[in-house]
């Protein structure tokens, strides 16, 4: 097992305050410098400053935190008024701009009407965070087999019929490949803003589109987050070409999740413990070594097949663990 992985930065996790002081132990058992926390404060209405103090006590600089926009008032000027508050959170603190999937599949306007990923009314958010040097960390669509009939042929069925919530197989969602256009066209139209496609641009299914979009918007990064079962399944010297040609472009994200219920938590504290290190050690095993056929981190719930491992050179791990997160978050420089 290569040493390069130690000091790592986590550019992908969420992770409630109350767990904070877990985090930096899981931090130091598995070798991580630094974490990027998406989100969690607005998802689940905590009050920005108490959450920030708490992740701040815990941990000091070695969080940064992603605040994400209210998308529970969309009257009129809403994504002014979200840029508003970007600017606010941003002076109090937040590194960035987290996106979650509900934007194009279900957070609707005043009017009750779908707000697609390239609502012009959105405009002066992306627009904003450019402004302020802020990246956006945005989640668009979600892995095909979610899009796909929701039968026993499903290669997902086991997580889907844990969480129906994620199927969006229904006529009233729009399809996987028409969100990541939406979200295509946004990125082209703000070439002044910085997007990191999470979950490596929501498409690891479909690695020469992938290739395609970081070939035509330079602003554009992805990160590896919880995609190391789609990633893996492509033949092992096409994953490491992608990962050596983008190799200033992808950042290790894991999407890393501690007290937030929407995954079963384990029973007790060593045992989510003991389960952290051995998802880190899979993370490591298939970047680090050129095993065939191991288990990836999230197997078998998320699918039952087993993956390649790329073992990247040295300078490319460098960049993937530390160098590019660096160099494009605040707060991690």
């Amino acid at each position: 097992m290569g040493m390069l992985h130690r000091s790592a930065i986590d550019a992908h996790v969420h992770v409630h305050p109350d767990q904070a002081e877990v985090l930096l132990d899981v931090m130091e058992a598995n070798d991580l410098s630094r974490v990027v926390n998406l989100g969690i404060l607005e998802v689940l209405g905590i009050p920005f400053q108490e959450g920030m103090a708490a992740f701040r006590r815990a941990l000091g600089g070695r969080l940064v935190y992603f605040t994400a926009p209210d998308f529970r008032d969309t009257s009129p000027g809403f994504g002014t008024r979200m840029a508003e508050e970007l600017e606010r959170k941003v002076e109090a603190g937040a590194a960035g701009l987290k996106i979650f999937k509900e934007l194009g599949l279900r957070y609707r306007d005043a009017d009750d009407h779908l707000i697609p990923v390239d609502d012009p009314r959105l405009d002066p958010l992306w627009a904003k965070a450019g402004e302020l040097g802020v990246p956006v960390l945005i989640h668009t669509a979600d892995p095909v087999a979610f899009f796909q009939p929701l039968d026993e042929h499903n290669e997902r069925w086991e997580e889907l019929r844990l969480h129906p919530d994620w199927h969006f197989g229904g006529p009233e969602f729009p399809d996987h490949d028409a969100l990541l256009a939406q979200r295509d066209r946004v990125i082209e139209r703000h070439p002044a803003t910085l997007f990191i496609g999470a979950h490596l641009g929501n498409y690891p299914e479909d690695l020469a589109y992938v290739d395609g979009c970081l070939d035509r918007y330079p602003n554009l990064y992805v990160d590896t987050a919880a995609r190391i079962g789609e990633i893996g399944r492509h033949p092992a010297e096409e994953v490491r070409a992608f990962f050596i040609k983008h190799q200033d472009r992808i950042l290790f994200g894991t999407d890393l999740t501690m007290g937030w219920d929407v995954i079963e938590a384990k029973e007790t504290e060593e045992e989510d413990k003991a389960d952290t290190g051995s998802f880190y050690e899979a993370h490591w095993r298939f970047f680090e070594t050129d095993e065939r056929q191991i288990e990836y981190p999230g197997y078998p719930i998320q699918g039952r097949w087993k993956v390649d491992g790329i073992g990247l050179p040295d300078d490319v791990l460098e960049k993937l663990y530390v160098r590019n997160a660096q160099r494009l978050i605040p707060g991690l420089r």
